[in-house]
């Protein structure tokens, strides 16, 4: 009932402002003057004096800015010895356990998508492959989605060789550069030189890179996959029939699947390079 009562008068406040100092508060306005991922929400906007104060939903943890008419300030905001902005947040302890909740159903899903995804669309990533790794007594392989700048990617690569030489299993690895400029020159250079496992693994980025056809098109293609896949971050690993998939840098989750680690090891919490 409390809970309920809470978010009725969220609703009440978002929705109530017309006309005031928070009218042209929204979204839309709020991210011509500030970044945010783009999952970001509005949870409560009322007006304190001369401003709007708004609280964020920001990947589940809420964060209070405060709106005039063509600026936003971000911090505390602090009147007579109190501080207004604790005193808000204090109000919408239930509403941050909502935001949590909903975060963390929301990433959920997202994963199970994705792994829905690459299940039904496995032997497309064929096509992807730049290079590999292929010890002699390889019988099944994995993919390996990595940008050649990230450096939660270069931290798995060499921990992957070495299961894949335990294990006996072929890495294909996939480039896709999703940290910017640098990123994509280094995925030219990778490509265009026709890399090695080794090479790319320990890539650095040269004065001077000359894109070649074979890439342009391979990364454009690449993109386009990804995007419809809705990643937006590596590394994965996927394995070769999609019948599993671990997200971020997590090899004690790879060498679960693999068999050779048991699955009772407890897993870091990963890395991930993102393009948000």
């Amino acid at each position: 009932m409390i809970l309920v009562g809470l978010l009725g008068l969220l609703g009440t406040a978002v929705n109530g402002v017309a006309g005031s100092v928070c009218g042209h508060v929204n979204i839309e306005w709020i991210s011509t003057h500030l970044p945010f991922p783009t999952d970001t929400r509005i949870v409560l906007k009322q007006e304190e004096g001369q401003l709007c104060e708004v609280i964020l939903s920001i990947g589940g943890d809420l964060a209070p800015v405060y709106a005039g008419n063509n600026f936003i300030l971000v911090g505390q905001l602090f009147k007579e010895g109190r501080s207004i902005t604790r005193e808000t947040i204090n109000t919408l302890s239930g509403a941050a356990e909502t935001e949590h909740q909903k975060f963390a159903e929301e990433i959920d899903l997202k994963k199970e998508k994705r792994s829905v995804f690459f299940k039904k669309n496995i032997k497309a990533l064929e096509e992807f492959v730049s290079l590999s790794l292929k010890p002699s007594n390889a019988k099944d392989f994995l993919y390996v989605i990595t940008d050649p700048d990230c450096s939660h990617c270069k931290d798995l690569l060499p921990k992957l060789e070495l299961t894949a030489l335990e294990s006996g299993i072929e890495l294909k690895v996939i480039i896709y550069p999703i940290l910017g400029v640098k990123s994509r020159n280094m995925a030219i250079q990778a490509i265009c030189n026709k890399f090695s496992y080794q090479a790319y693994k320990e890539i650095q980025m040269t004065e001077s890179t000359y894109p070649c056809e074979q890439a342009e098109k391979l990364l454009k293609k690449t993109d386009v996959f990804f995007q419809s896949a809705g990643l937006s971050f590596v590394p994965l690993v996927i394995a070769g029939d999609g019948s599993w998939v671990v997200e971020v840098n997590d090899i004690h989750q790879v060498r679960s699947h693999l068999g050779i680690e048991s699955s009772k090891v407890e897993a870091g919490p990963g890395g991930a390079c993102s393009s948000n």
